[in-house]
């Protein structure tokens, strides 16, 4: 089956969570990953549309020295498929 989107999963040991994209104020204008509490979850269009969010992330992260926003090792790109119509 061909995927028809890609989620990125932030996963440890313990739990495994699907991210959303924020973007706010001075924030990168593309979002940065983080957190959902009930938000709708990201769903990019290509592998390489999820990865740019992870890497755009971590630099955001690494950068200001956030630590409420997730971490790009553990970080995962997840194939979406829709089954029916």
């Amino acid at each position: 089956m061909k995927p028809t989107g890609y989620i990125v999963v932030d996963r440890c040991e313990d739990y495994e969570q699907m991210l959303i994209l924020c973007k706010r104020d001075g924030q990168p204008k593309e979002g940065v990953l983080d957190w959902a509490n009930k938000e709708p979850r990201a769903i990019f269009a290509s592998r390489a549309d999820a990865q740019a969010a992870i890497n755009r992330t971590e630099h955001y992260r690494l950068a200001f020295g956030c630590v409420n926003l997730p971490e790009k090792k553990y970080c995962r790109i997840v194939p979406v498929a829709t089954v029916g119509a």
